[in-house]
């Protein structure tokens, strides 16, 4: 799973200098990057089926695992949520909202870390 949300952090941190470049230049999100977004929410998603397979499979004893797949859910609803949210705003706040999003899965991610190690 560890490569598979280094692969992630770092489409999340590509779109997040790209979002940067389009908030100085005041332009709205295109559709490539768009498309980007769309490849890291199905990544999101495949880490969410691979996370809940491995609090069943894995678990220790001190895993809150409802917390744990949780917070998977909520790493996977971060983008679509941005994305609704910034197509409905046309201005440099839309672009900022997926900003804020892509730079909040790493941050999930690191979470989860922490609560898999029994940091609940």
């Amino acid at each position: 799973m560890i490569p598979l949300q280094i692969a992630l952090t770092a489409l999340c941190l590509i779109s997040a200098l790209w979002l940067v470049v389009l908030i100085v230049r005041d332009r709205t999100p295109d559709h490539l990057l768009l498309n980007l977004m769309a490849v890291i929410e199905v990544g999101l998603v495949v880490h969410l089926v691979l996370g809940i397979v491995r609090v069943f499979t894995e678990a220790k004893v001190d895993v809150a695992e409802w917390e744990y797949i949780g917070y998977l859910i909520g790493a996977a609803l971060f983008i679509p949520v941005g994305v609704v949210w910034s197509s409905g705003e046309k201005t440099r706040g839309g672009t900022g909202v997926l900003l804020v999003t892509v730079l909040l899965v790493p941050f999930m991610f690191v979470r989860l870390a922490d609560i898999w190690a029994g940091g609940a």
